[in-house]
């Protein structure tokens, strides 16, 4: 598998295929975020979005945020389910962190499957948050 980064310049061309994944996500997790804020922070270099390619063939999607030594993944999502994919896509990602000098790679969820998920995938909890 390899990525393809989307470039700001290119992103009203993607959209329409990147949109739909970031509306499943918000349908699963009650997150402050909404897709547009993805568009502006992308479009305006705050952000990075991704298409992992499988043959030429755009198997999934994820964004990613610099900041500083950390880089966070703001969503991910495949279009199939598979276990491949999720496994290739975390392994693409690190390469994008250590090519930019990140020292963590973080990431957040609502969703209690993340718990478990994240310990296979070689995360380690760090903060935990109580609104007030």
């Amino acid at each position: 598998m390899n990525v393809q980064l989307i470039k700001p310049e290119e992103l009203r061309a993607w959209w329409p295929s990147i949109r739909p994944g970031l509306d499943l996500v918000k349908r699963k997790t009650p997150e402050d975020w909404i897709p547009e804020d993805v568009y502006s922070d992308a479009f305006n270099g705050r952000a990075m979005i991704f298409a992992l390619k499988n043959d030429n063939r755009v198997v999934g999607y994820f964004v990613l945020q610099p900041m500083g030594i950390y880089l966070h993944v703001w969503a991910a999502w495949s279009l199939e389910n598979n276990e491949e994919i999720v496994i290739e896509g975390l392994k693409c990602i690190k390469n994008i962190a250590r090519q930019g000098n990140a020292q963590y790679l973080t990431f957040s969820s609502h969703r209690k499957g993340w718990f478990r998920r994240a310990a296979e995938l070689g995360f380690k909890p760090r903060q935990y948050i109580c609104e007030v």
